[in-house]
């Protein structure tokens, strides 16, 4: 058989089990509590925490009422540290589990007063002492949770224990003893007192004579203590009750007005004297009722004590011989049927189902209640008429309990005081009241409103019409009746409201409205702060306007009022794309990033919606749904019409659902009967191989086909080069001349042409890059640092790596001028030839363009210009790449090149530069 201590540890654990794994204090009590009634020493049940002093010096006082009152305020404190304990073990900790600040209001109520309640915390973990409060030590990222599960367990099981002392209810009170002696003392002489046993003293028996057996009148007992005899007989609630029973029960509000007689117990008078003996103990036929000490309920049969009025189960008086069912009253609850409806009906039905007598039943009776009040009409006319609804005859029906009769005199009083109340309020048309007192079941709140109603016509009809602006004279001369009129006029909370808000007004060299000066003093009473949320500065018009006109983008929080915010993005949704709708002062968000953008929109569609007109705001949804399509790889642009479709199937050959013409869905253009069958750059090189028209162009058809997006060749045929989007692939055929930076038509991606890499607007996140402006960063083979190099370099660069390139120039070709075709800015955007001089052997371009010839094959046959870079070029390449070292001291300028050259060789070209052919 185990051990008190074996069974106390094996409670500890489980209890300690429970809070490490889920920190709840209810599933831990059940073992806290067997533990609290274990016959063990506090020391042996209490490792960690000193129970002893704790006890000692919180609990003090002589009395007993002192003692107990310092008990339940250590229990309180023992509670909210407890709490503390669980928030360490919950899975979900708190928000703010490392600190506990001293002015806390609850930890400053409970736990501060109490000696010895920092040190427990501090057993929890909290031994960083601060000026505020307690905290974890910096370096602890979690509290230990076998630490604080052990203490947590003691200080519930102390909790229970000084709870239960302090209620005399604790199994072993003899283990605090020494500790408060004081209350054991008390315990002890109530446990002598409690102890005694009352033996009634038998009074003196009357013997009787001949005349006591003349008849006399009986006294009944009381209906509610059966204890004493009656003297007051109440004639509303149909009872007889003694003279205390009479005081409580009729103190009630609700019973004040009742009517009750006293009464008066006739006794036979005896002629002749009686002879009083004692009669033996024990021998005494019946006990007086103050003698009685248990007695059993006849409805439920429960045993109570002698001095209990009511019954401890049912709460039903003594002498009660009938209840309701228990069974009886919940089945009501869940059909919506009140107890008192269940008992009413119970004295009705006659043993039957009382739900169903109340379904069919009592609206009959209700209609017959109302009948015989309205027969018994007392202080009524001959032409006049008492309308009594059904609502009004059921509650005076339950009030009664049942008895019709009592029912009909509850339901013509209340109508008679309905109608005095009424009268007294003016209405002296009885017909009339009767007639809105039936239409509102005799509720008077709702009688009274109905019958004002026509009265407060006209001054509704005054409130709601249309009424001119009531002129405000700011310039009135008398302060004061200014003050009255905004005070008045506008509801200010206060006196000072008004003055601030009229030396505002007042106030040189401000331009502040009405309107939104009382709207920001009826919010806020501070000057200076009211003189900054009213004047916000528009960062794109530079207008001066209150905060409450003003608009914020939640990515940036760039301010402008809510005209400019409303102009900008409704022309960005009538007229330009959806990746325009970013903030009009800097531009957030970065179109190029997926994610912000995502939750860009989304934020900015609630926004929207409040400020835009509602066709407007519709087209924004449009185009946000369009903008999600073209993010789905099975999205295409149609190379014909521009058209945008999801194709689902997987052949090369697509054809366009507008323009019913077809194109391939991976080179994006026109279909040929030679493609079938053949990849993409198959149908490329066959088509160099055996195309008379493609061979005859040459160096041009070589620029139509691999050409920078910036220029096109003047050629025979009439189509047009192609060049696809990176971000959405769609096809375009010439943008503006000369600059590297191009953005997108559709989807508004901005890239470098020469290698497709994005342009960034805000820093980037690219490793150690420090730019905040517009930037790209450009691999070390992109068209935007070899444009720099001379056309001998680039065509050194392709001759060691073996490429052959051409010099002269198309056959035909016969101007001096370059023909490569350019977009030209004037009234109207045309394609125009370059026109500037070419040079003998840069095979009839000029040089720029000569330049992005020799580049094109330098990336499609992706040489690497790292071997024919200088020094200089070396470092700023390394310095891009962040692979920079500086020269050593014995080193060679020849050595230290090549050491360069090899690291950068190292890394690889860029990655998105095209390398077609």
């Amino acid at each position: 058989m185990t051990s008190l201590t074996d069974q106390f540890e094996d409670l500890r654990k489980k209890a300690e089990s429970c809070l490490a794994v889920s920190g709840s204090a209810q599933e831990a009590k059940p073992f806290v509590t067997a533990m609290a009634e274990t016959a063990l020493p506090l020391s042996s049940r209490y490792k960690h925490i000193q129970v002893e002093t704790l006890i000692s010096d919180n609990v003090t006082g002589k009395s007993q009422q002192e003692v107990v009152e310092c008990l339940t305020r250590m229990v309180k404190a023992l509670g909210i540290l407890e709490r503390y304990g669980c928030n360490l073990l919950n899975p979900n900790r708190p928000k703010f589990w490392r600190s506990v600040k001293f002015n806390n209001p609850v930890f400053k109520a409970s736990v501060d007063p109490v000696k010895g309640g920092r040190d427990v915390l501090m057993l929890y973990g909290y031994t960083d002492r601060q000026e505020d409060g307690l905290s974890f030590p910096d370096d602890v990222t979690a509290p230990d949770v076998r630490i604080a599960s052990v203490v947590a367990t003691e200080i519930m099981t102390l909790r229970e224990e000084l709870d239960l002392l302090s209620k005399g209810t604790h199994s072993h009170p003899e283990f605090f003893e020494k500790i408060v002696p004081s209350l054991l003392q008390q315990e002890e002489e109530k446990e002598i007192i409690s102890d005694a046993v009352v033996i009634p003293v038998p009074k003196p028996r009357t013997i009787k004579r001949t005349s006591d057996l003349l008849p006399r009148v009986s006294a009944q007992l009381c209906g509610i203590c059966g204890i004493h005899d009656t003297s007051t007989c109440c004639k509303t609630c149909a009872q007889q009750l003694c003279t205390e029973c009479d005081k409580l029960y009729h103190s009630h509000p609700d019973r004040v007005g009742h009517q009750r007689e006293n009464l008066k117990t006739t006794k036979a008078q005896s002629m002749e004297p009686s002879v009083t003996t004692a009669a033996p103990f024990g021998r005494q036929e019946s006990l007086q009722p103050s003698t009685i000490t248990e007695w059993v309920c006849m409805s439920c049969t429960m045993v109570n004590s002698g001095s209990n009025v009511l019954c401890e189960a049912c709460e039903r008086p003594r002498l009660a011989k009938q209840a309701t069912p228990l069974k009886t009253t919940q089945e009501g609850e869940k059909r919506a049927v009140s107890p008192e409806e269940v008992y009413a009906a119970l004295n009705m039905c006659g043993g039957s189902n009382p739900f169903d007598w109340l379904q069919s039943e009592l609206p009959h009776l209700l209609d017959e209640i109302c009948a015989l009040a309205a027969s018994m009409q007392l202080d009524y006319r001959a032409d006049d008429q008492i309308l009594l609804s059904r609502a009004e005859a059921k509650q005076a029906w339950v009030s009664s309990g049942g008895n019709t009769e009592r029912a009909v005199a509850r339901l013509l009083k209340k109508r008679a005081d309905q109608l005095c109340v009424l009268r007294a309020l003016g209405f002296v048309d009885r017909l009339e009241c009767e007639k809105t007192l039936f239409r509102n079941g005799g509720d008077l709140e709702s009688t009274l409103s109905h019958l004002q109603q026509p009265l407060l016509e006209p001054f509704h009809q005054n409130i709601w019409k249309e009424q001119p602006q009531v002129p405000f004279n700011i310039d009135h001369p008398d302060k004061e009746w200014l003050c009255r009129r905004l005070l008045g006029l506008y509801n200010l909370p206060s006196w000072g409201r008004s003055q601030l808000a009229l030396n505002l007004l007042q106030e040189p060299n401000t331009e502040y409205s009405l309107e939104d000066v009382i709207q920001a003093v009826r919010d806020h009473h501070d000057r200076d702060f009211i003189n900054r949320i009213l004047n916000n500065e528009c960062q794109i018009c530079y207008g001066s306007f209150p905060q409450r006109k003003m608009q914020a983008l939640t990515f940036c929080q760039c301010s402008m009022c809510s005209g400019c915010f409303q102009q900008h993005f409704t022309v960005a949704l009538r007229d330009k794309h959806i990746r325009d709708m970013v903030c009009p002062v800097c531009e957030a968000p970065d179109i190029n990033d997926p994610e912000a953008l995502q939750s860009y929109f989304s934020i900015l569609d609630v926004q929207l919606r409040v400020c835009l007109e509602p066709e407007v705001h519709e087209l924004f949804g449009k185009k946000l749904m369009e903008h999600t399509l073209k993010q789905d790889p099975k999205f295409l642009w149609c190379c014909h019409c521009t058209n945008g479709f999801i194709n689902d199937k997987d052949e090369l050959k697509v054809t366009c659902q507008n323009c019913q013409k077809s194109f391939c869905s991976q080179c994006k253009k026109p279909w040929e009967d030679q493609h079938e069958g053949l990849s993409c750059n198959d149908f490329q090189r066959w088509k160099r191989e055996n195309d008379p028209e493609y061979q005859k162009q040459g160096l041009a058809g070589f620029l139509q086909e691999n050409g920078i997006s910036q220029y096109i060749i003047l050629k025979r045929s009439d189509k047009l080069n192609h060049q696809d989007c990176p971000k959405c692939k769609f096809q375009y055929a010439l943008a503006k001349g000369g600059c590297m930076h191009f953005t997108c038509s559709q989807c508004r991606y901005e890239f470098c042409c020469g290698c497709n890499n994005p342009y960034h607007k805000t820093k980037c996140t690219y490793p150690q890059c420090s730019m905040n402006g517009l930037h790209a960063h450009h691999p070390r083979d992109c068209l935007s640092y070899l444009r720099d190099w001379e056309p001998d370099k680039l065509q050194a660069l392709l001759q060691e790596g073996e490429v052959e390139f051409n010099t002269a120039p198309p056959e035909g070709t016969e101007s001096a001028a370059c023909s490569v075709l350019e977009q030209k800015d004037g009234a109207q955007v045309l394609d125009v030839p370059c026109g500037i001089q070419t040079q003998e052997g840069h095979a009839g371009l000029c040089i720029k363009h000569y330049r992005e010839y020799l580049v094109s094959l330098i990336n499609a046959h992706s040489l690497d210009p790292a071997v024919l870079m200088d020094v200089e070029e070396l470092i700023a390449a390394c310095k891009r790449y962040q692979v920079y070292f500086d020269k050593e001291n014995e080193e060679t300028e020849e050595e230290y090149k090549s050491r360069l050259q090899q690291k950068l060789m190292e890394i690889p070209l860029g990655d998105k530069v095209s390398r077609n052919m």
